[in-house]
């Protein structure tokens, strides 16, 4: 059974209390109190693990938001000048030379703002 952190907390004071009474052998005050410490030390983890997760997603989120929103700004884009290049793009990764096929080719990547290298 999957207990939340307010019932685990519930739990243990419910032990406690009981304990001091003396309904409950301090053995068995340690046992519970001890695996209801771990079962919330692993909630508490897990709490922040996907804190974390759902922020980096409403990143990303907002990233795209914003890259869209350039996108939809630069739609009509008939000439490409440096400002707009640096609003769009981060990075602009070219490769080697080397020849295919007769060809000199060369591998080129283009990373954007806000949503990095989209593959082709």
């Amino acid at each position: 059974m999957a207990l939340t952190l307010a019932e685990l907390s519930r739990l243990t004071q419910a032990i406690y209390e009981d304990k001091v009474v003396g309904r409950i052998p301090e053995a068995v005050c340690v046992h519970l109190m001890n695996q209801y410490e771990a079962e919330r030390t692993e909630k508490l983890e897990q709490r922040v693990h996907l804190s974390g997760e759902l922020e980096a997603y409403q990143q990303e989120t907002d990233d795209v938001q914003q890259w869209m929103k350039l996108i939809r700004e630069y739609a009509k884009l008939e000439e490409l000048d440096r400002p707009t290049l640096l609003r769009l793009i981060k990075r602009i990764e070219v490769g080697e030379k080397k020849v295919e096929d007769g060809c000199t080719v060369r591998d080129i990547k283009i990373h954007y703002n806000f949503v990095g290298y989209i593959e082709a």
